[in-house]
C-alpha cells in the first residue's frame, strides 16, 4: 500500500477548500482516507493553512510521499524543512537556529529574482517603445506611397482615352 500526502477537495462549486489527508494512492481523490492532516482554505486572505505537523511527520516517517501540491503547502507551512532537518541528525533545540540560517539566505535569493525580473520588465518596456516608435515612423511613409499612387493613376486613365 502506498500512502500518499495529498490535498481532498471540499466545498462548494467557486468556492474551494482542501483538506490535508494521509490516503492510499489507489483511493478516489475526494473519496477514502486514512487521516486528516490539517487543511488549506484559499478563499481568504491570506490563505489559512492549519496543519498538525506531528501527524504529518509521522506519516513521513512512514514513508508516505506528499503530492506536488501538498508539497508546496507544507513547504510553505515550513513542515518540510523542518523534517528534512531532523531526518538528517539536528536536534531539536539547534532546529531552530538552523531554520533560521536557512531563512537568512533565502531572501537574498528572493531579492535576485526580483531584479532579474525588473530587468526584464524594463527590457520590455524599452522594446514596446522602440516598436511603438518603429511602427509611427512607418505610417506616414506608407501615407506618402499612397499619395504617389494616386498621382499615377489619372496618367493611366488618359492613356486609355
Amino acid at each position: 500500500m502506498s500512502v500518499k500526502i495529498r490535498m481532498k477537495r471540499m466545498g462548494s462549486k467557486k468556492r474551494p477548500f482542501y483538506r490535508l489527508v494521509a490516503a492510499d494512492s489507489r483511493y478516489p481523490r475526494d473519496g477514502r482516507f486514512l487521516e486528516i492532516l490539517g487543511y488549506y482554505n484559499p478563499m481568504v486572505e491570506p490563505a489559512e493553512i492549519r496543519i498538525d505537523e506531528d501527524k504529518v511527520y509521522k506519516w513521513l516517517d512512514d514513508g508516505a510521499k506528499p503530492s506536488p501540491n501538498a508539497a508546496n503547502i507544507l513547504k510553505s507551512a515550513g513542515i518540510l524543512e523542518r523534517w528534512r532537518l531532523l531526518r538528517s541528525g539536528v536536534t531539536i533545540p539547534q532546529l531552530d537556529a538552523k531554520i533560521e540560517e536557512l531563512r537568512a539566505k533565502q531572501p537574498r535569493a528572493q531579492e535576485r529574482t526580483r531584479e532579474k525580473l525588473s530587468k526584464k520588465a524594463i527590457a520590455a518596456a524599452k522594446k514596446a517603445e522602440e516598436e511603438k516608435a518603429a511602427a509611427d515612423e512607418g505610417a506616414p511613409a506608407a501615407g506618402a506611397a499612397g499619395g504617389d499612387v494616386s498621382g499615377a493613376q489619372p496618367a493611366a486613365d488618359d492613356s486609355n482615352v
